[in-house]
């Protein structure tokens, strides 16, 4: 299959395109996914230049994950994929092939899916950048929408963050929210969540993005450098 390999840290001169890559099996209790579609994030980027640091050097080459790494190379990168299940491992059924999904890219480390100890697949397993991925099978969602495969590939990373960010705040229905980056991924997911959740969204963004926030549900916006606020 084809697939872009990353093959250590630096530039872009580290990611590898290949044709000659093979497609994996599904695991039991996974299942394999034909990719029609993968997001690309500012984590792929960050992982790829080893951009995180240590506690002592802030500057030092280091991967997402400082305690237990788990990325090696060469690694498929990709974080939101999107697309259909063709084949399955043990234990799941052969009624899910055929299904359109979204993929929870999150690789939890503890019974209770605590963020705690998280991975995620694109460091510490094979990712979407190619044309078939494994997943295990909770972790494919089936998606029922008239949104196409590249748009739906935009909500994994970023809205399930701002999902996280709102259950952590027990943010409720009526209770008033600031969103600041509110034109950035996370951000504007979390103005389209805050409104699903029938509370009142602020938003903090940047000159010339104000309307575009109104637009997705923010009850008013502050221009992000603004001295005097109304």
């Amino acid at each position: 299959m084809a697939a872009v390999l990353l093959t250590g840290h630096g530039g872009p001169e580290k990611l590898v395109y290949r044709t000659d890559v093979k497609v994996p099996s599904p695991a039991p209790g996974e299942v394999l996914v034909k990719v029609t579609a993968c997001g690309m994030n500012n984590t792929d980027v960050w992982v790829r230049q080893g951009a995180y640091g240590t506690e002592e050097d802030a500057a030092a080459v280091s991967t997402w994950r400082r305690q237990g790494n788990t990325l090696t190379f060469p690694r498929i990168q990709g974080t939101d994929t999107v697309g259909n299940i063709v084949a399955v491992g043990d234990g799941v059924s052969s009624d899910r092939i055929g299904e359109r999904v979204m993929v929870d890219f999150s690789i939890y480390n503890r019974n209770d899916d605590s963020l705690a100890d998280i991975d995620y697949m694109g460091h510490g397993r094979d990712g979407g950048y190619a044309e078939y991925q494994t997943v295990p099978a909770e972790n494919a969602h089936v998606v029922a929408t008239e949104l196409t495969d590249v748009e739906l590939a935009t909500f994994c990373c970023a809205y399930l963050t701002g999902e996280q960010m709102l259950e952590r705040a027990a943010l409720m229905a009526g209770e008033r929210v600031l969103v600041t980056g509110a034109s950035g991924g996370v951000g504007s997911g979390i103005v389209q969540l805050a409104r699903a959740r029938g509370a009142i969204p602020y938003a903090v963004a940047g000159k010339g993005k104000e309307q575009a926030v109104l637009d997705i549900g923010a009850e008013a916006v502050i221009t992000r450098g603004v001295a005097d606020l109304p």
